[in-house]
């Protein structure tokens, strides 16, 4: 049962990851253009789907 929880902690972090990069992208200048772009829609979805599925995996019983 442990591996499913580490499974799920790692999904989630890396999801988080995403989500946070997608939406911070301009200010941190790494956006390739002003404003929230079709690829930070999609990191964004692919980080949030990640981090949902991170946490049901981690606490699934």
């Amino acid at each position: 049962m442990r591996g499913k929880k580490t499974t799920g902690v790692v999904l989630f972090g890396v999801g988080a990851v995403i989500l946070i990069l997608a939406i911070v992208a301009d200010p941190i200048r790494i956006g390739g253009s002003p404003g929230f772009g079709w690829k930070q829609i999609l990191g964004a979805l692919v980080g949030a789907v990640l981090t949902v599925v991170g946490l049901a995996v981690g606490y699934k019983k």
